[in-house]
């Protein structure tokens, strides 16, 4: 009882003491919050102004803007423009679609079309001198008001894009339009004086009676009013530097004002007339565009009336900052990991989605292309040596494609942003010639010469072929894209040795295209990077490319560098250090596979294979490559039909099915456990290939588990059918 009554006491002491302390904060905090809340209400104010300020820099900036997209139009329809009443109505379109109230178009000679009419000057009573808005100016644009008389009594801001001697964008320069074929010299654009107090608080600080105390205003340079410190949408009333002369005090006199407003800086001053103390907040612009300085003015009072309201707001705040904070705090860090992750997922989906498309479109363009010309020759005796080539680089170009396909259809690598490196057999040669031929036609096509140079010490090395292709692709692809016409790609391949197992191969692509700045060789291999020259611009390209390469050949422990010079053109090196090996298996196998009537090795009689399929084209395609390999197939077009042929043949009539995964009325996962079950001693015992295009590892558990032997992904490659069944009959014979 006595411990109870000592933690209330603790309790109601700590309280009194918090409730003590906090009152005397308040107090204290009460005293110093004059001279405290003088500085909080100018940084109120700059807050405030920010928004204005802002908001008037975001309009001028967006119609600048409006204005080089009017030029960038302008050029592409310039020829469409020939009489007096297309060029109205083109503008009228122009002004229609823009911020602007209206759009002109000034020529060299001074006159100017408008979406009405056209004036020349001298006699006309309406003509305006918009060539002055240009003179004494040494950049590229002017930005002016004035009033016109088109626009009647309203007030306007006048914006001038001159294109001639435009240096950011020379390719606007030399626009004609009309009959005569004048130069277009500048685009005028005029809108009123008002829309720039849209989204303005114009009237800022509002006292309990609802008078006013404070004021948002914009003047030029010279100190006259762009925007009315009174009325914001009516002419101007006064000049700044007169009414800070008029005034009873000021801690800044006129010449000072303006000396700091021609310095750029921004500052604060007072003025005092007629009792009235006011504060003035002065800020340039942030536009290159204008030469206007924003102000905003408060009454002083404003300081007094936020000290009461602090005052009285200070108990409740101090309550709830806590609170507050923690809350804010924690769904800052909630919302935080929200934004990351959607972050990511966009990052990724956009690198998959720009990285696939870049891949794979450019060697379905060479299969396209291939095709096109097999078709149209393939009735053409004298061509069936080319379209023989053809057929070459088109099963090389559609075997890189493929394995791409794969490789992206493994979703578990690239969520873990892995590339797996498969090592094996390669013969530099035939992997050097595929890339010059899977290229050639690229480059020559566009008038540029393409030279090969391969000086190789091993001929065989272990390596990821389908890898080095794809980095090779991307390197010589982007030479044929930045060479113009008359130039030249030399792709040269070279090996020294590192030690008696090992060699280095090197693979260069020299070209003699646009070259990169010095700036961008340090950016290269990041991505969404491209260097952007005269005579790079109009090419397109996720900027992926690089990026890939050089993650690919680091994963392969290699290394790729470049140079480049402006204009001279540029070098990709790159290097990959491989184990020696002696002639890949399959290339063997591929050159005895037309001496050898039966891949089985039984001559008395042809291996008879059960084709499960489907799909009429790929049945078709499948059981022509199998005869041609002296195999026999046999076809069921369904699960249930693959049961039952085997169920109707003798006792090891067939050696081995070929069993796709997805068919009707039966699958074959489900076909192969109905054949595993039959009551007869080759059940067992005959060798079963899942044959789909599903590449998951959720597939090729699922077919093994249903008892197929292995898993043989579409299109079938025979040589790996050959390898694989080889691969099976050592192990029975081992049994």
């Amino acid at each position: 009882m006595k411990k109870t009554k000592s933690k209330h006491f603790y309790a109601l002491f700590i309280c009194i003491i918090i409730i003590i302390v906090f009152l005397g904060a308040i107090w204290i905090y009460s005293i110093v919050a004059r001279n405290l809340l003088e500085d909080a209400t100018v940084n109120n104010i700059r807050e405030v102004a920010v928004h204005d300020r802002n908001t008037i820099t975001m309009f001028t900036e967006y119609n600048w803007k409006n204005q080089q997209r009017i030029g960038e139009r302008l050029k592409r329809h310039s020829q469409e423009l020939k009489t007096v009443s297309q060029i109205n109505e083109y503008l009228g379109l122009e002004a229609y679609e823009s911020t602007f109230d209206k759009v002109y178009l000034l020529m060299e000679d001074g006159s100017y079309y408008t979406d009405v009419t056209y004036r020349e000057g001298s006699e006309d009573p309406d003509y305006y001198p918009y060539m002055d808005l240009f003179e004494n100016t040494d950049n590229y644009k002017v930005v002016g008001y004035d009033s016109l008389p088109v626009m009647g009594s309203d007030k306007v801001v006048i914006y001038g894009y001159r294109l001639p001697d435009n240096p950011k964008d020379e390719v606007l320069s030399g626009i004609k339009i009309g009959e005569d074929q004048k130069e277009v010299y500048a685009v005028i654009g005029v809108c009123k004086r008002s829309s720039i107090v849209d989204g303005l608080v114009i009237e800022n600080y509002v006292d309990e009676s609802g008078n006013t105390q404070g004021y948002s205003s914009v003047v030029d340079n010279k100190g006259e009013y762009v925007v009315d410190r009174k009325d914001a949408a009516s002419s101007v009333s006064d000049n700044l530097f007169n009414i800070v002369k008029r005034c009873d005090r000021s801690s800044l006199t006129p010449a000072d004002v303006q000396e700091k407003m021609n310095a750029g800086e921004e500052f604060w001053f007072y003025m005092e007339k007629n009792g009235v103390r006011e504060l003035n907040y002065c800020a340039p612009l942030n536009s290159s565009s204008v030469d206007w300085y924003f102000i905003m003015s408060v009454n002083d009072r404003v300081v007094q009336d936020q000290i009461k309201i602090f005052v009285t707001l200070i108990t409740a705040t101090m309550s709830t900052a806590i609170i507050v904070i923690i809350s804010a705090f924690v769904l800052t860090l909630i919302m935080q990991r929200k934004t990351q992750i959607a972050y990511a997922q966009e990052k990724a989906q956009s690198e998959f989605l720009s990285n696939m498309s870049h891949e794979i479109r450019t060697p379905l363009n060479g299969i396209v292309g291939l095709n096109y010309l097999m078709m149209n020759a393939i009735d053409n005796p004298e061509k069936h040596l080319q379209i023989k080539e053809w057929l070459k680089k088109s099963q090389n170009t559609a075997e890189y494609l493929l394995a791409l396909i794969n490789d992206v259809l493994d979703i578990a690598k690239i969520q873990a942003g892995k590339v797996e490196i498969s090592y094996a057999p390669v013969s530099v040669e035939t992997l050097s010639e595929s890339v010059y031929s899977m290229q050639y036609d690229n480059i020559t096509e566009r008038g540029v010469g393409f030279i090969k140079d391969i000086h190789i010490i091993a001929p065989h090395i272990q390596c990821d072929e389908i890898h080095i292709k794809q980095v090779l692709m991307n390197i010589i692809g982007n030479a044929a894209k930045f060479t113009p016409a008359g130039g030249t790609i030399r792709f040269s391949v070279k090996q020294s040795m590192i030690d008696n197992r090992h060699v280095m191969t090197t693979f260069v692509c020299e070209d003699t295209g646009c070259g990169m700045s010095e700036e961008f060789l340090h950016e290269i291999f990041n991505q969404f990077t491209q260097n952007r020259n005269s005579s790079s611009a109009s090419v397109k390209g996720t900027g992926l490319g690089m990026a890939i390469s050089k993650l690919l050949v680091d994963a392969m422990g290699g290394k790729i560098s470049v140079e480049s010079e402006l204009d001279k053109g540029s070098t990709f090196t790159v290097e990959i250090p491989s184990e020696i090996c002696e002639s890949p298996d399959r290339l063997k196998m591929a050159d005895g596979a037309e001496k050898t009537a039966d891949p089985s090795g039984n001559d008395a009689e042809p291996t008879k294979i059960l084709v499960a399929e489907d799909n009429e084209l790929n049945a078709e395609i499948l059981m022509e490559i199998l005869s041609q390999f002296g195999f026999v197939p046999v076809r069921a077009q369904n699960g249930r039909e693959a049961v039952e042929i085997f169920a109707r043949s003798k006792i090891n009539e067939f050696k081995i099915i070929l069993m796709d995964v997805r068919m009707p009325v039966l699958d074959g996962c489900e076909a192969s456990a109905g054949i595993r079950e039959l009551d007869r001693e080759d059940a067992k015992t005959v060798t079963i290939f899942a044959c789909t295009a599903n590449s998951f590892q959720e597939d090729r558990s699922r077919a093994l588990d249903s008892g197929m032997n292995d898993f043989l992904t579409k299109p079938i490659d025979i040589n790996i059918l050959l390898r694989k069944m080889e691969k099976i009959d050592r192990e029975k014979s081992n049994r």
